[in-house]
């Protein structure tokens, strides 16, 4: 790739030779070769920039060593790491086609440029979208459609019926379109439990749909809907390991980090952020824009643009008033104790003693 082409995606001025061709983006650290392009756009990164690397992406008041064709980029670097990792990155390796190993049903329908690996099962009335590529020991079931330009990893399960919008990416072992975990205890006539039958199944007849430009993490599993679907906005990106259950509605551009926990059933509204190992009660609704910080449990309903964190959550301004408190408390102490002696010191006083 010309060190042109590279400039015209990332934007920023160039200052140096655009005719450079470079094929990796490395970290200064990492350099090996003149071809390679070193990211140096923080103060640490910056500082271990030097040969062999002969290119280089800095801050365009960043002091740099003599000799380095520069690219002087404005913006902040995790921006910068956006669009020149799409750049350098070739994606997993696969074969255009559908391999021998495969089996696909005999009425299901496969768009052109698509690839479809080794030991994928794709079932009956389903639909691959244009440029669609599925890796090795993929599973699609009857009915499902896949848009275009997904990319379906590795041993990923996709039930019937799920319905799959463009260029999403699934990462490996994600199931979607298991059923609910959605079962009732058998109560006798008096309202109490029959300890002699087992919990009633309910059955999971809705699906799962997931809109356009969404990422499912590794592991994570999406439960089919009771007799609604379960569904995730457009642009929506999900980590790795986590649960999202039957009836769930997510909204757009949600930012869903690693072993989130989602109950049936719950509202997610647009642009929210579930931070790491958070939980969502089923039936709850959070508001768009709101944030629910690590290891929070949301037990009720978070208004739009607030942020909660603790278990039960709290809106911060509370939690964090209350988290103050508890470290005053070791202040109270010692004076609750001296009111208390003084106050056996007047009980005696009134009793003559």
């Amino acid at each position: 790739m010309k060190l042109g082409d590279v400039v015209k995606a990332l934007g920023g001025e160039l200052r140096g030779d655009a005719s450079i061709d470079v094929t990796r983006l490395v970290h200064p650290a990492d350099a090996e070769g003149p071809h390679d392009l070193a990211l140096a756009l923080s103060d640490e990164a910056l500082a271990m920039l030097a040969a062999p690397a002969t290119a280089a992406v800095v801050r365009p008041d960043a002091r740099t060593p003599d000799g380095f064709t520069l690219i002087a980029f404005g913006g902040h670097e995790r921006q910068a790491l956006a669009v020149l990792t799409r750049l350098f990155d070739p994606g997993p390796v696969h074969t255009p086609g559908t391999s021998a190993s495969a089996f696909v049903a005999a009425d299901a329908t496969i768009a052109e440029n698509t690839s479809i690996g080794p030991f994928v099962a794709i079932g009956p009335r389903t639909h691959i979208g244009a440029g669609t590529v599925l890796l090795a020991g993929a599973t699609v079931g009857a009915g499902a459609r896949i848009g275009r330009e997904c990319l379906i990893h590795p041993g990923v399960r996709i039930g019937d019926r799920v319905r799959i919008g463009d260029r999403v990416i699934v990462h490996g072992n994600a199931v979607i379109g298991a059923d609910g975990y959605s079962f009732i205890p058998v109560r006798n006539p008096d309202g109490s439990r029959n300890p002699l039958e087992l919990p009633a199944r309910i059955h999971s007849l809705g699906a799962v749909i997931i809109a356009d430009d969404v990422e499912i993490g590794a592991g994570t599993t999406i439960d089919r809907g009771t007799l609604r679907h379960t569904q995730i906005g457009r642009g929506t990106k999900i980590d790795n390991q986590v649960q999202i259950a039957h009836n769930v509605t997510i909204g757009e551009s949600c930012i869903i980090c690693g072993m989130v926990g989602i109950a049936g059933s719950a509202i997610i509204g647009d642009r929210v952020i579930l931070a790491a190992g958070s939980g969502i009660a089923d039936h709850v609704r959070v508001g768009s824009d709101a944030t629910v910080t690590a290891l929070a449990g949301v037990n009720e309903d978070v208004a739009a643009g607030t942020i909660v964190d603790g278990a039960p959550a709290l809106r911060r301004d509370l939690s964090t008033e209350r988290f103050l408190n508890i470290g005053r408390l070791k202040m109270l102490y010692p004076r609750v104790e001296d009111l208390k002696k003084r106050v056996e010191a007047l009980e005696k006083g009134d009793k003559g003693e």
